[in-house]
């Protein structure tokens, strides 16, 4: 199944997001933004699998917190690549 990284300006953003998605059941991993996915050097990611992205952007519309970007998982685990799916913006 494909794997789906979602990237945030903060860590607050990201706890959030992620405590309310935990709530409903659904587990997400929290992690650094790649460096190579980073427009500021730093920030944080929440991963998901692919069917969860939907789940995951109506949280973030909910909560009123806006995506830096989204990407799909691409590549073998010691050589990441990454797709990107856009932004998923809160005001659609």
């Amino acid at each position: 199944m494909a794997r789906c990284l979602v990237v945030f300006a903060s860590l607050n953003q990201v706890a959030l997001l992620k405590r309310s998605l935990y709530r409903m059941g659904v587990f997400v991993e929290m992690q650094r933004t790649p460096l190579c996915l980073s427009v500021t050097g730093c920030g944080f990611a929440l991963r998901c699998e692919r069917p969860e992205l939907a789940l995951l952007q109506r949280k973030c519309k909910e909560l009123m917190i806006e995506p830096g970007g989204s990407f799909e998982e691409a590549g073998q685990a010691d050589d990441p690549r990454y797709i990107s799916l856009g932004s998923l913006e809160i005001n659609q």
